[in-house]
């Protein structure tokens, strides 16, 4: 009599069944990856988050390597941040992109992206023009007809950097110092070299919207010798948090790297091959002896500290080596519906085997493994490649013709511009490395991807279209710019002027074309 009472309770506890309103409040408490995984796991819960629009859109969230924005649910409701983020996650693979605006520079002209924003530098004579103008960006409310556009009157500049999230611009003129010989004759009039002297940098540190000195910087602007007498070639800053490094290239190939602090201007010059900012305390740099990085500290830029050394590949031992920036913002702006996620930012580095070569070999790997690896983990101080390279991805570009434009790597996209050799003048094909979280089918791999580490995360998913001639009115790309909302085709330069293409994704499709 028992056992016949035990098995109508086991009867009944089998057939018990949690309602699917009780399912849903449950569901409601995970994080994106954790409501991925389950619905990975049980058909049901699948079914119930497709059901749903908040559920929903966690999901894709998680499928997308997305984060979430601040901007409150009452200006942007659900079911708008769902169906373009849906409209992100179908169009960027494909380079569907849904406006465009053409614009015409005057040059001769200094023009550039930065942060969500396009730069133009016109000289005239003892001042400079800036006209800096906003990239159209649904998602943070920014349409193409509600982009903002700004222009100020500076000293003279050639290059700036825009952090948005910290409505900081900081801009450089570079110029030669001259300076006077100490050893002449008394009463003597001071005599100026006769070498003109050692190139020097103004940095300016100002407000994005008023242009006036920045709230934060210690002055309006700093003034620091290079010790180099060579002309500067090609000069690039960036910025994270506190801080700041600018690369200046000199003729001749010789390159250095100012490190500082833009608030205190604490500073120091470095002259290795690359460097890259991970955020305000940490620093990669390729050595310029061996194929190496660095991971520094730079809490304490006067006394740098090398944490950790990671062997390259002993193949790249004669190649020149970049570290490619990752124009995603770290900081996202509060009027984001959603960004890229940062824990699945992306690190390219970049191995040429000669100056003039037009192949190369492009290193994928996540960011956040150098910052896992800061003193925090007990490990050997040097890395061989065979231990870190597992966690590794190596994509081998061998080319006879043009070399490719990029990569360009925005959180967990990669972007390149390939010219086409025997076409007509102006094509080029797009392509796209999609480095998806969380794929569902791994996409098979070609022979270019020369190594494939079996400890890697990163699934690379490629795509590819070729310009259309309405984006190129049939003229040549000479570069391109690319954010989280946009690719700008820069386009060969014209007498008097040089054409500008936007092409934005997420925008709502009007008469411009698709």
């Amino acid at each position: 009599m028992a056992h016949t009472r035990s098995s109508r309770l086991k009867t009944r506890l089998s057939r018990y069944r949690i309602s699917d309103d009780v399912l849903t409040l449950i569901l409601g408490w995970l994080d994106p990856r954790s409501l991925l995984m389950a619905t990975k796991a049980f058909k049901r819960i699948y079914a119930i988050v497709m059901a749903y629009h908040s559920l929903r859109y966690t999901f894709e969230l998680a499928v997308s390597g997305m984060r979430d924005g601040a901007a409150p649910r009452a200006v942007a409701p659900l079911i708008g941040r769902l169906h373009l983020l849906m409209s992100y996650r179908t169009d960027w693979p494909r380079f569907n992109w849904t406006h465009e605006y053409k614009m015409q520079i005057v040059t001769p002209s200094h023009i550039g992206t930065s942060s969500g924003f396009i730069h133009q530098i016109r000289p005239h004579g003892v001042y400079d023009t800036l006209e800096i103008t906003e990239l159209p960006s649904c998602r943070t409310g920014r349409s193409p007809t509600l982009t903002r556009r700004l222009r100020f009157t500076s000293p003279p500049i050639e290059t700036i950097c825009i952090d948005a999230s910290q409505a900081l611009v900081i801009a450089a003129h570079i110029f030669w110092q001259v300076f006077i010989i100490n050893k002449r004759p008394h009463n003597s009039k001071p005599k100026l070299c006769s070498q003109g002297g050692i190139v020097g940098v103004q940095l300016h540190f100002r407000d994005l919207w008023t242009f006036g000195k920045h709230p934060r910087a210690l002055a309006e602007s700093y003034e620091i010798p290079t010790q180099s007498a060579k002309p500067v070639f090609r000069a690039a800053i960036s910025i994270f948090g506190s801080k700041m490094a600018m690369t200046l290239e000199f003729v001749g190939g010789k390159v250095h790297h100012l490190i500082m602090d833009w608030r205190n201007f604490g500073a120091r010059w470095i002259d290795d091959q690359d460097v890259r900012l991970l955020d305000e305390d940490l620093l990669l740099v390729v050595c310029k002896r061996g194929p190496m990085i660095n991971l520094c500290s730079i809490s304490n830029i006067a006394n740098m500290v090398v944490l950790r050394q990671y062997e390259l590949p002993a193949m790249w031992t004669n190649s020149t080596i970049t570290l490619c920036a990752n124009h995603s913002p770290h900081l996202p702006p509060a009027s984001a519906l959603f960004y890229s996620d940062p824990a699945h930012r992306i690190l390219v580095i970049s191995a040429k085997p000669t100056p003039k070569s037009t192949s190369c070999s492009w290193l994928f790997v996540n960011e956040a493994y150098f910052r896992a690896a800061a003193p925090s983990r007990r490990d050997r101080f040097a890395v061989p490649w065979s231990v870190w390279g597992q966690y590794c991805l190596i994509k081998d570009l061998f080319r006879s013709g043009a070399a490719v434009r990029g990569p360009y790597v925005v959180g967990s996209r990669v972007v390149f511009l390939e010219p086409e050799a025997r076409a007509r003048a102006g094509a080029g094909t797009l392509n796209a490395i999609e480095f998806v979280p969380f794929p569902e089918n791994p996409a098979r791999l070609d022979p270019s991807w020369s190594t494939v580490g079996p400890r890697s995360p990163l699934f690379p998913s490629e795509t590819a279209r070729r310009l259309p001639s309405s984006a190129v009115e049939h003229y040549a790309v000479d570069d391109i710019g690319v954010t989280e909302d946009n690719i700008v085709l820069f386009l060969e330069l014209r007498p008097g002027f040089r054409p500008v293409n936007i092409l934005t994704f997420g925008a709502p499709s009007g008469p411009a074309h698709r």
